[in-house]
């Protein structure tokens, strides 16, 4: 058997990392940041204690990069958007976009929701979220203000509000939470 190439060790790297990214959301949103520890995400993901410290150099840098995994699936929707909103069909595409990653991700959204006013990773919040909120926002802002609103950063920030509480109402009571109704009432109101 012939020794492994750069790319092969780079690939199970990348897996690997997957697995312990995958073991650590799960039990982040599970547990509580605070409660859960190093080793018992190394036994999720079926690792070494040694070897998770080999990917990650403590437990919040893994937090860090569980957070930018989030953020990265859900600029995608950016990308798909071109950062635009042109008309009132691009508004509720990009909306309905919205919660269908929310619902794809609840794991994620769960973990976000409970740490959000954490104290001790507020740092993290203030690095890897503010700039992307901001961005989030100026699109909002952007098409209020084509659509001639008087207010539009305010009308955006009320948006982004009325999204973060429908998402967390729809994290904590998702078997009874009507969000489909509730998205359809949103883009009534703001398209």
């Amino acid at each position: 058997m012939s020794p492994r190439t750069e790319k092969q060790f780079e690939e199970i790297r990348r897996v690997n990392e997957k697995i312990i990214l995958e073991a650590a959301l799960s039990l982040f949103a599970e547990k509580g940041y605070n409660s859960t520890s190093m080793d018992s995400i190394a036994k999720q993901a079926k690792v070494s204690k040694g070897n998770l410290y080999n990917y990650f150099k403590n437990k919040e840098a893994l937090l860090e990069s569980v957070l930018q995994n989030g953020i990265n699936q859900f600029s995608e929707l950016y990308y798909e958007n071109q950062l635009e909103l042109e008309s009132e069909d691009d508004f509720e595409q990009f909306l309905r976009a919205n919660f269908k990653i929310l619902k794809a991700n609840k794991q994620f959204w769960k973990l976000y929701y409970s740490l959000l006013t954490q104290t001790q990773i507020q740092h993290l919040f203030q690095k890897l979220f503010s700039p992307f909120l901001e961005q989030y926002m100026k699109v909002f802002e952007a098409y209020f203000y084509k659509k001639g609103d008087e207010n539009p950063t305010a009308t955006a920030m009320l948006l982004g509000s009325i999204i973060d509480g429908v998402s967390l109402c729809f994290i904590v009571m998702e078997e009874i939470y009507p969000l489909e109704d509730v998205q359809k009432k949103i883009i009534e109101k703001f398209k």
